[in-house]
């Protein structure tokens, strides 16, 4: 997904403190420019940068996500009335189908997501998909 509209700012003090931040965004090789001579040019991230896209256009993330594009989340917390709990549920709802709806490859049942049938598979569904600093 998507975070255009997130900032690494918006994260200090929320995920890391401003100096851990700091030293996260810098990973990260943001385009910038023009200089003086006109060209763009690679420098590392700072505090002011947005998260870097996962896809570098829209294109690729769809063929990524069989033929979906994955919405933009930066603002959806709170563009979508109780978008928080519907991301947690979202995240946490995934089940079997019941009984007469049929599924199709590549699609997921998910009772809160509109219409039932998402693309993205379920990305809590095991230990060990994420390593933790700690």
């Amino acid at each position: 997904h998507s975070m255009k509209q997130l900032h690494f700012r918006h994260l200090v003090n929320m995920v890391y403190p401003e100096k851990r931040m700091k030293e996260f965004a810098s990973t990260f090789d943001v385009v910038d420019g023009p200089n003086d001579e006109g060209e763009m040019f690679t420098r590392p991230g700072i505090l002011v940068d947005a998260f870097p896209s996962p896809y570098p256009n829209e294109e690729s993330a769809r063929y990524a996500n069989g033929g979906a594009l994955p919405p933009d989340l930066s603002v959806y917390t709170t563009a979508k009335h109780e978008g928080l709990d519907y991301i947690f549920a979202l995240l946490l709802g995934y089940r079997d189908p019941p009984a007469g709806i049929a599924v199709r490859d590549g699609l997921y049942y998910n009772p809160y997501y509109p219409g039932g049938l998402i693309a993205m598979p379920p990305p809590l569904h095991s230990d060990g998909l994420v390593d933790y600093e700690d």
